[in-house]
């Protein structure tokens, strides 16, 4: 969900901040008022290409921010993968300068358009004149089916798609096996050599730490050696008679002579006493190091050898023992496949022949389902557009078997209608203008709006060409898809505009010769003037402003009976 637009410096308008909430968000204004403007800067953040003429007259750059409530299991599969970290929201900005050179930002990490894009497919869909209608990808149209199927197909694509996976693992070991006979050489080579070379050195798990602490020890040995002799000294020397052993025990022989004259005098003496013992214990533990010092340059030159040995294997194999094991471990099962390689291909070979059995079956499985569902999903949205007013409008969904299977199965999925009577079914971008296909596709999530995964819709333009009734029926099918998504449309149908749970106003001002324009959001009182505007027209009067008052209270009950059902 749209939590936040910031936009600054971005064509008309100078800086504004939108503050979107669940539901309905309306934006109006007249015609020239720039709200073509709030829809290409989200277009911008979800990667639509801009050129610096976009930059406001005066100014350096064009800044867009967006900032998005988005945790599905897509975005964050895509952050980690190229390491972005997650927070409570996503900070989605783009930035253009005088020089045309964008910068796209996720959670404050450069990325690029690609990946912008990748990401924000999961988190808007944008209906209008723009490039980044999903219906228009037959690619979608699939999964809008599989949407449909719901329940029914969900269990079955679950066990296709890990069956799928594992085939294709399959093929990529008999890959990987099946070289011809100079490769398969060269790769036994090239596997015993380094297998070979890892097991000489009988690693062991975390021994480069113990080397490294060992290292330091001898690197530092005269040092340590003679701080450990004065400590000792002090504390504990046959020569001295003031060493700090030899004065303790003295204090506990005139604290015994005293000791019965007082309680807290006894409790000193034992106390002392613990300080005796266990200096006695701290002073055997220095002598003992003290002693085992090893002081020959062998010893240390043995472990820098060593450790250049594991640290090589390191560059080689991976970046810490475990790592270097693991490979090895990988490679010999490697090596053992391709040295009985005949009869590990004929093992894969069944195993991948009865995979394709059951993955076959699977797939037919689904495409009955999708076959089925596909004539009633046709039915529903053909219904969905005659109440739209699209009356005369024809769809069809088209199920085509493939030859070959991929991870969706054997079908290709794509939409086809027409607008009018007579005329031949074609491809949704052939017959279907930016209004239609805003219709077209409020129709479809009007009828998938529980299963649809993408949590904000924007709608430009969805009023085009009609009015009356079929408005009112756009307004009521707006109103029931924002109960499960964020919906934001651009309108001048008052209808519409009546159904919104926020309403922004876009309006243009003339400041000291400069145009500017503005954003507003609306309280009660700004919403009912704003839909008198759109009723009647500049001028407003008493009439028109009676009549948005209660366009906007009988708005507010059907919303809530919609929203009910």
């Amino acid at each position: 969900m749209l939590l936040e637009l910031h936009i600054k410096d971005f064509a008309l308008i100078d800086s504004a901040d939108l503050k979107f909430e669940k539901g309905l968000n309306i934006l109006t204004g007249e015609t020239g008022a720039g709200k073509s403007i709030v829809i290409d800067s989200v277009n911008f953040i979800m990667g639509d290409k801009q050129s610096r003429d976009i930059i406001r007259t005066g100014a350096e750059s064009a800044y867009v921010e967006g900032v998005f409530d988005a945790n599905s299991e897509e975005t964050s599969h895509i952050l980690q993968e190229n390491g972005i970290d997650e927070e409570d929201v996503l900070i989605i900005s783009r930035e253009i300068n005088q020089n045309g050179r964008s910068i796209s930002r996720i959670n404050g990490k450069t990325v690029t358009v690609s990946l912008l894009k990748q990401v924000m497919k999961y988190i808007i869909d944008i209906y209008g004149q723009h490039q980044h209608q999903s219906l228009l990808d037959e690619q979608n149209h699939i999964q809008i089916l599989d949407s449909f199927c719901g329940s029914s197909i969900i269990e079955i694509k679950k066990q296709y798609k890990a069956l799928y996976e594992q085939i294709k693992e399959i093929e990529n070991q008999i890959d990987r096996i099946n070289l011809d006979e100079k490769d398969r050489q060269r790769k036994l080579g090239l596997l015993s050599y380094q297998i070979n070379e890892i097991n000489e050195a009988k690693l062991k798990p975390n021994e480069d730490e113990e080397l490294y602490k060992k290292r330091e020890v001898l690197a530092n040995a005269e040092k340590i050696y003679s701080s450990l002799s004065n400590a000792y000294n002090i504390l504990y020397s046959s020569e001295e008679q003031n060493s700090s052993y030899d004065g303790i025990g003295s204090s506990i022989g005139y604290l015994e002579g005293i000791e019965k004259y007082d309680e807290k005098l006894e409790n000193i003496k034992n106390e002392l006493k613990d300080v005796y013992y266990n200096l006695e214990g701290i002073v055997d533990e220095i002598r003992e190091y003290k002693d085992n010092i090893d002081f020959e340059p062998d010893v240390l030159n043995q472990v820098e050898i060593r450790l250049d040995l594991i640290n090589s294997l390191k560059m080689k194999y991976g970046n810490s023992i475990e790592e270097i094991l693991a490979y090895c471990e990988r490679s010999s099962s490697e090596l053992n496949e391709l040295v009985n390689n005949n009869q590990t291909i004929d093992k894969l070979s069944q195993k991948k022949k009865d995979g394709y059995i059951k993955l076959n079956k699977l797939a037919e499985d689904i495409s009955k389902i999708r076959k089925e569902v596909a004539v009633k999903l046709e039915d529903r949205i053909e219904e969905e557009l005659r109440y739209l007013g699209m009356d005369k409008a024809s769809f069809k969904i088209v199920v085509e078997d493939n030859e070959s299977l991929n991870e969706d199965g054997k079908n290709k999925v794509y939409f086809m209608m027409t607008a009018n009577v007579g005329e031949p079914l074609k491809p949704l971008s052939k017959v279907a203008s930016g209004g239609e296909l805003s219709r077209i596709m409020l129709a479809i999530k009007s009828v998938i709006a529980d299963v649809d995964s993408i949590p904000t819709l924007i709608f430009d333009e969805i009023d085009t060409g009609i009015s009356g009734r079929a408005a009112q029926a756009v307004a009521e099918k707006m109103c029931l898809i924002s109960k499960n998504h964020q919906v934001l449309c651009v309108t001048h149908l008052p209808q519409i505009a009546s159904m919104a749970d926020v309403h922004f106003k876009i309006e243009k001002n003339i400041i000291d010769g400069k145009t500017y324009t503005n954003v507003l959001k609306l309280n009660d009182k700004g919403q009912t003037e704003e839909l008198a505007r759109m009723l009647g027209g500049a001028i407003l009067t008493d009439l028109t402003r009676k009549h948005s008052i209660e366009m906007k209270s009988l708005a507010n009950d059907l919303k809530g009976k919609i929203r009910k059902t």
